[in-house]
């Protein structure tokens, strides 16, 4: 029997040493589990706050873009109602040309100026070239605005890539669900992992407890050889050992496996935090003095400046091209009144003619009726009265003259169709000043 229990005690010896190296890895895996939560907890506020700056920093950046984005719109909001702007006081230009191309000239009006073959319609009057040159100024400048939203529009494309790429980075950098406590995570693995080491306390004190009751057994015996022990439950207890510690090396591998989970967690979390970390680092370079959002802004500011300059610059060019369009609206009008302007100082001056011939009748006559008259009363009565008594006598009648101050010069000789034309082309404009 001695034997027997030595045999026992042995393999209940190694039993327990192997319980306590199990359990012994168990308390350390727990120890490192508990420093691992223990980082994990300190880490996941970091990581909460880094995440919410970062989301500042993106919709910062968002609202930037979306400003990018109105003043693009403005800018081809006024590319569209200045193109439009150019091209009807361009076309009233090209029409009213038109006209004046169509105006030809009397050729009595052309004889004589001495301009037969040279200048023979309206047309040809007008310096064509300076407005086409104004058109050419009006149309940079609305290029030039073109280029700012062209500029504009690559700043909001680039700033909007820059957005996605760091939104993107941001999702993967989080490999975590921010919704998920932490201290949930934590106590559950810690509340399994403790109920286990419990179990593997017990277990390892049973094993203890087991070892005690041989070791004593075995001492009885050994000091009493003759003595009969009654180790049915020994051997029974020394039967369940092996089941006893393949439970210990279940537990150990739970243990093991949550300390691994908590421990990649760990890992993860602190994954994260750098990751965040770095991203962050980048959203601040975009916002330090002389970085990106400061270029951004400096174009948006020198934008609207040069925006307002050349809108300035083309409403006084469109307030020109619009008072030559109006112009030559009047030039054309004002030739047909011209020709009508001809026509009444030529009757004007066939009245004064008639005038004029009927007043020197009238003079002559006056001045030999009176001539007449004076001869009769000489020949009747001054014969006979001495010289020098009425000396006064004989002086001769006054004579009236019609001086003209101003020679007109001759009008040109317009033909029948010129004049009826400039008729046709005050009635249909509706001009009343003719009359």
């Amino acid at each position: 029997m001695e034997q027997e229990l030595i045999e026992l005690l042995l393999f209940a010896k190694k039993a327990l040493s192997r319980g306590q190296a199990i359990c012994a890895q168990a308390n350390e895996l727990s120890n490192e589990s508990d420093q691992h939560t223990e980082l994990i907890e300190r880490t996941w506020p970091k990581i909460l706050f880094v995440r919410n700056h970062i989301l500042i920093q993106l919709s910062t950046m968002e609202r930037i873009r979306e400003f990018l984005s109105v003043k693009i719109e403005e800018v081809s909001s006024c590319i569209k109602d200045r193109e439009e702007t150019f091209a009807k006081v361009s076309l009233d230009l090209q029409n009213i040309f038109q006209v004046l191309e169509k105006c030809h000239i009397d050729e009595g009006i052309l004889k004589y100026n001495n301009e037969q073959g040279k200048q023979t319609t309206l047309f040809d009057y007008i310096d064509h070239q300076s407005v086409l040159e104004l058109q050419k100024l009006a149309d940079d400048e609305i290029g030039e605005i073109e280029n700012l939203g062209s500029s504009l529009m690559s700043t909001a494309k680039t700033l909007s890539n820059t957005i996605a790429e760091l939104a993107s980075l941001q999702e993967a950098a989080l490999s975590i669900s921010l919704d998920e406590s932490t201290s949930a995570f934590s106590d559950t693995k810690a509340h399994i992992r403790e109920d286990i080491i419990s179990k593997m306390a017990e277990i390892l004190t049973s094993l203890t407890n087991h070892y005690d009751q041989l070791g004593e057994a075995t001492r009885l015996c050994q000091s009493d050889p003759d003595t009969q022990l009654d180790i049915s439950v020994l051997q029974r207890d020394h039967d369940q050992v092996p089941i006893i510690l393949e439970e210990l090396d279940e537990s150990l591998d739970i243990v093991e496996s949550i300390s691994e989970e908590v421990r990649i967690r760990m890992q993860v979390y602190s994954s994260v935090q750098e990751e965040l970390l770095k991203l962050l680092l980048q959203l601040e370079k975009f916002s330090i003095p002389g970085g990106q959002a400061d270029i951004i802004c400096e174009k948006m500011i020198s934008a609207e400046s040069e925006m307002k300059s050349h809108e300035q610059k083309l409403a006084a060019f469109f307030k020109e091209l619009m008072s030559l369009a109006d112009w030559y609206q009047v030039y054309a009008a004002s030739y047909s009144h011209l020709v009508l302007e001809i026509e009444r100082r030529k009757k004007a001056m066939e009245k004064q003619d008639e005038l004029y011939q009927e007043l020197l009748k009238s003079f002559e006559d006056s001045y030999d009726d009176e001539l007449q008259e004076r001869n009769r009363w000489f020949a009747q009565h001054g014969e006979y009265l001495p010289a020098d008594l009425c000396q006064f006598m004989m002086d001769p009648p006054s004579r009236l003259l019609v001086h003209l101050e101003e020679q007109p010069r001759r009008l040109p000789k317009l033909s029948k169709a010129t004049v009826k034309k400039a008729l046709e082309d005050i009635h249909e404009r509706g001009d009343s000043s003719s009359s």
